[in-house]
């Protein structure tokens, strides 16, 4: 599963500023959909689906998905399969009723020869929605921590279903958060995956009134 904490963001975000430090940084955040996490891993020789970790049943959907369709996604790697040695896809299986389920993907990691990962968002031509994408331009002396705080905040925002009925909330399937992408990917600026902000946003409040 894709995941960086709030400490590990701002490392990586900080240590990219103090080396390449330059103008006005912008964010794109996607809406986050809720359900099981998938990850789909493609070498030249094979491809794999795993389900919350674990190796997706043999009666999941999305095989069937796979075998219509997944010659698409092929053929869209191939190119970056010619240069690197994995490549793997992050996103959801989101399911809204009983007829209606889909797979959503966020996030692609390219794994060079030497081992090393590159995360970038997802771009190739097979559902890409890019449903629900919202920005934020950061001044060129944010810092990390600042700029969790701020894609928090927004999270938050744009998430926040308190104004609806408790009975629409826990009947519908609302996005959960947003996941942030650098609009310049070439430095290296960290992905955030920011999910139920205003969760966390209440959990530390009663921490700074004690402060």
């Amino acid at each position: 599963m894709f995941n960086k904490n709030q400490m590990q963001f701002i490392s990586e975000f900080d240590n990219v500023k103090e080396h390449h430090p330059g103008p006005v940084m912008i964010y794109t955040g996607r809406l986050l959909l809720p359900g099981d996490e998938v990850e789909v891993i493609m070498t030249s020789e094979s491809l794999a689906i795993t389900i919350n970790d674990l190796p997706a049943p043999a009666d999941h959907p999305i095989h069937d998905l796979f075998e219509r369709e997944g010659f698409i996604l092929r053929d869209e790697v191939s190119d970056d399969l010619s240069r690197f040695r994995e490549i793997r896809v992050w996103g959801r299986w989101y399911i809204d009723g009983p007829d209606y389920q889909l797979f959503e993907p966020y996030i692609t990691c390219k794994t060079d020869a030497s081992g090393a990962e590159i995360y970038v968002r997802y771009v190739y031509d097979w559902i890409l929605r890019g449903i629900g994408q919202h920005s934020i331009e950061l001044k060129p002396t944010t810092e990390g921590e600042t700029a969790y705080g701020v894609m928090r905040a927004w999270s938050a925002q744009l998430t926040d279903y308190s104004h609806l009925s408790s009975r629409l909330v826990e009947n519908t399937d609302l996005p959960t958060g947003l996941v942030w992408f650098p609009q310049e990917e070439g430095y290296g600026l960290p992905i955030l995956v920011m999910e139920h902000a205003m969760d966390l946003i209440r959990a530390i409040t009663p921490e700074l009134e004690r402060a």
